[in-house]
């Protein structure tokens, strides 16, 4: 099988319509941008929000809990401690999607952050903590539809988001009016600007309804100002550079630029999944085979180890990309990578229970085609190709199949 640089930009876009539209509305109210200085004035509250966000953006959840739950005690008038137990929340269920029981306890954290932005903003439509966080739970109310697709109807999700995002806007404008030229502001700007534009571009059906309900927005201007923030900012660096990387891998195909974002945020916070999921990927669309190996063999540990946020899911990510590696090696260890490719094979069938598998089961299986060929076994590379015709076709794998069954395959 050839080398695919399409593969991550596919996976990852394959939620499009929705992620880019959550991004809209909570990424200009993320978890640091307009914080501390404006909004926390209080020395120790501020303090802890930095280092319950930390735990966080590390998958250290239990103590990031117990960070914002003091936070709570101290200050069970202040939206801010219920803000961030919600978004401890939501990194729990993101990265175990196919859980929904933190999804009710999540709403009642957000709707609790609501109720007191509400009274503050009551005593003071200004209040720069008031529209702060009312715009932030606005805007991370609709992400968890995201990722629960299937349950509700997907133009029902459209709408709701859309609306959510005109109503992150309005708060937007109103806290650059009282706070401008604030270099974190700039974050929130440029997601918009690039992701208003991308939308219309990818998604022609829905260009109307975001034309209609959102200024125009520009894809060049806002790559500039996420670049100024993950340089300049003091609270939205870490998440300028987490959506730079997402947006020159997925979209601009940057990779060269992806994978130095990747390198960096997965340095700084060695345990989120998500960063080390993009290294991953990036070191692979990069075919550094010794790095990708060793990250998903990490990666694997941990879930083996059970930790926070690496579930089954990662398991079969990390068998994949490691079988994937012994296979590209000089020597090629073929029945290492067998080994690991049956497996991610087996782990991907456990999670797509309704046979309505995803790219990992069709790619495994070429894979393993490619490796029984290389193994001189004939019998299980045909019977693997034919296997990989019966599957979606997720990466142009139905070609290859369909050249290796006519002439086997070789290195």
């Amino acid at each position: 099988m050839e080398y695919k640089n399409s593969m991550f930009a596919s996976v990852t876009r394959s939620r499009q319509w929705f992620a880019s539209l959550g991004f809209i509305t909570l990424m200009m109210f993320s978890s640091h941008s307009l914080r501390a200085q404006w909004i926390l004035q209080s020395g120790r509250t501020d303090e802890q929000v930095h280092r319950g966000m930390n735990l966080i953006y590390n998958m250290e959840f239990a103590r990031a809990d117990s960070v914002f739950d003091s936070v709570i005690v101290e200050n069970p008038e202040h939206p801010v401690g219920y803000f961030y137990r919600a978004t401890t929340m939501f990194w729990r269920a993101i990265t175990n999607p196919d859980n929904t029981t933190y999804d009710a306890e999540y709403k009642t954290w957000l709707q609790k952050a609501v109720d007191r932005s509400d009274t503050l903003l009551a005593h003071n439509p200004k209040d720069i903590a008031g529209l702060f966080y009312k715009g932030g739970s606005i805007g991370m109310r609709a992400r968890m539809y995201e990722y629960r697709v299937g349950a509700h109807d997907a133009m029902d999700i459209i709408q709701l988001i859309l609306g959510d995002a005109k109503k992150g806007v309005e708060y937007l404008d109103q806290l650059e009016d009282i706070i401008p030229d604030n270099s974190d502001i700039l974050f929130g700007r440029g997601v918009y600007n690039y992701y208003v534009e991308s939308e219309k571009a990818d998604n022609p059906t829905l260009a109307p309804i975001i034309s209609a309900m959102f200024p125009t927005g520009n894809k060049v201007a806002g790559l500039q100002m996420l670049e100024m923030a993950a340089a300049h900012a003091t609270y939205a660096n870490i998440e300028a550079k987490f959506e730079l990387m997402h947006i020159y891998y997925a979209y601009e195909r940057n990779y060269q630029k992806a994978y130095a974002l990747a390198e960096d945020l997965a340095s700084k916070y060695p345990n989120n999944v998500q960063f080390l999921h993009y290294f991953g990927f990036a070191a692979f669309t990069e075919n550094n085979v010794a790095q990708y190996d060793s990250i998903y063999r990490v990666m694997l540990d941990r879930s083996r180890e059970r930790r926070d946020a690496y579930t089954i899911r990662q398991a079969r990510e990390a068998m994949y990309f490691i079988g994937v590696a012994q296979l590209k090696k000089t020597n090629g260890n073929v029945d290492t990578a067998l080994y690991y490719l049956y497996n991610s094979d087996l782990l991907s069938r456990t999670i797509d229970k309704s046979g309505d598998f995803e790219w990992y089961v069709t790619d495994a299986e070429l894979f393993m085609g490619e490796a029984y060929d290389m193994r001189n076994d004939r019998k299980n590379a045909t019977l693997m190709y034919q296997r990989v015709l019966n599957l979606p076709d997720h990466n142009r794998d139905h070609a290859d199949a369909t050249r290796y069954l006519a002439t086997p395959y070789r290195r």
